[in-house]
This record gives C-alpha cells, sequence and structure tokens, in this order.
C-alpha cells in the first residue's frame, strides 16, 4: 500500500503546496487490518515527526532509526478527528470513501527548521526501534516560527482479493 500526501506550508499569506508520496510499512499494514478486524491494534500510531538529513530509502521494514536527522520539536500529535475517510478539507483533496486520511498541524512558534524533507508516523515518544505507519521523503522546504504548516497523508484501501 502507498499513499500520497499533500504538504502545505503559509508564509505570509502565501500558499505552498507539495505533493509526495508514501510507503506503508509492514506494521502499518498490520495496523490496517488489526482495524479493519475490529481489532484493537498491536501500536497506536498518532505522531509525526519530520527530518532533515540524509534522504533516506524507506520500505515496508523501515522502522523509527531510517528516519534520519529527526527534527526538535517537530513531533505532533495527529489532529483531531483524524485518521477518518471522506476527508473534505479543500486543502487535502484527495479524500474519499475508501482513503483513510492523516492530518498533522503545526501553528507558527511551534518549530522552525531549515531543509525539511523527511517524515513518519509513528508512536507518542519515539525510540530508534519504534514502529513507523509510514515514511516519506520529499521536495525539501524550511519553515519559521510564523509559518503554518499542515500535512495530510492519505492512504488509498483496495478491494481484498481470497
Amino acid at each position: 500500500m502507498m499513499g500520497n500526501v499533500v504538504i502545505v506550508l503559509v508564509r505570509d499569506g502565501v500558499v505552498k503546496r507539495l505533493i509526495a508520496k508514501n510507503v506503508v510499512t509492514i506494521e502499518g499494514h498490520k495496523y490496517y487490518a488489526q482495524k479493519a478486524a475490529g481489532e484493537t491494534p498491536a501500536y497506536t500510531f498518532n505522531t509525526m515527526v519530520l527530518g532533515n538529513g540524509p534522504a533516506p530509502t524507506w520500505s515496508e521494514t523501515s522502522n523509527y532509526s531510517t528516519l534520519a536527522g529527526a527534527i526538535s520539536g517537530s513531533a505532533k500529535a495527529v489532529a483531531p478527528g483524524y485518521p477518518k475517510t471522506n476527508d473534505t478539507d479543500p486543502s487535502n483533496g484527495n479524500g474519499g470513501p475508501n482513503i483513510v486520511t492523516w492530518k498533522f498541524y503545526w501553528e507558527p512558534g511551534d518549530f522552525a527548521a531549515d531543509y525539511i524533507n523527511q517524515a513518519v508516523i509513528t508512536v507518542s515518544n519515539p525510540s530508534s526501534d519504534s514502529p513507523i505507519l509510514c515514511g516519506f521523503n520529499m521536495t525539501a522546504f524550511d519553515k519559521t516560527s510564523s509559518d503554518v504548516l499542515t500535512i495530510f497523508v492519505n492512504h488509498k484501501i483496495r478491494a481484498i482479493q481470497v
């Protein structure tokens, strides 16, 4: 399963929109399978962490240690009401009945960093061997302390064939 990512950076009223692709890990696949079966997932994926190191190669076996250069202060909890299907937020524009959308939002003052080029969805307070739901690289950008940053991660759930 792969999905698309929509990054929206607002600086001085100017909107910059970037698109990226993400890779769902084995633990991410298990998470979605457990949710679909009405079970309690083994992990609570609820945090995004951004990075600005050398761009990693993401795979289904990636974990938190794959993220290069975790940015201090960038860890952010998933927005209230997310994840959800049928996301209608116009800034995303990629919602649908079989698309699970995750939304993360950083207000001015949350953090500032240069060359943000990667991110993961993981557990609260991750350590080097923590699982991740997904990871992705993106076109690098800077966030100042006055910018607003929103990242939508969309996962399309396909029909299962047996």
